[in-house]
């Protein structure tokens, strides 16, 4: 960290520019980048402030770090689904997500989750049959990322039972709040969710 400190100040606003936009641009799935990817993403979202300081002989040139985050966020909004999907329809690529089935369900936020199933390995099910009771409370309906999934879970049923079982107290009303339970990636043997959009 001292060393980056010593840069100069041209290097360390280009890199803070950059490093700002890889966080929104990759805020999802960070965990899996490889490092050679982060430095050219940190580069590339860096080289407008680098020609701006460079270009640009005065103090005011260093307020440039903020156009990494927002060419990321324009980016993210308004260009990359369009990317994916002309890169799909003229046959670049086999996909119009982001490649991993699980990544694509926790970030799109274009979507709202109203119903979730999970079966964990152990053969039990849970079940929320309506992510919409649950707007409002401490958390969101449902929290997933590359670790696992959270969400409230209003119905049990065991591995060799045919009837669902309400869990009576997973709302206990202002006083206690609602009871969400997490379940990490490894233990879920698969996923059903229904969908509406935004």
């Amino acid at each position: 960290m001292q060393e980056l400190l010593q840069l100069p100040l041209q290097i360390q606003a280009t890199l803070v520019a950059g490093y700002w936009g890889y966080i929104v641009l990759k805020r999802d799935y960070r965990n899996t980048e490889k490092l050679t990817d982060v430095w050219m993403l940190v580069l590339l979202l860096g080289l407008p402030t680098a020609l701006t300081v460079q270009l640009w002989d005065s103090k005011w040139a260093y307020i440039a770090v903020l156009s990494g985050p927002i060419i990321a966020f324009l980016w993210v909004k308004f260009a990359e689904a369009g990317w994916t999907g002309f890169l799909y329809r003229n046959k670049v690529s086999n996909t119009i997500s982001s490649g991993d089935v699980w990544k694509t369900l926790s970030s799109d936020k274009s979507v709202a989750a109203t119903q979730i199933k999970l079966v964990h390995k152990n053969g039990n099910q849970y079940l929320c049959d309506s992510t919409m009771r649950f707007f409002g409370d401490a958390f969101a309906p449902f929290v997933m990322d590359d670790d696992g999934i959270a969400f409230y879970v209003t119905d049990t049923k065991g591995k060799d039972s045919e009837i669902w079982i309400e869990v009576e107290q997973v709302q206990l009303g202002s006083e206690f709040g609602s009871m969400i339970t997490y379940f990490p990636r490894a233990d879920v043997e698969f996923l059903e969710m229904r969908y509406t959009k935004r």
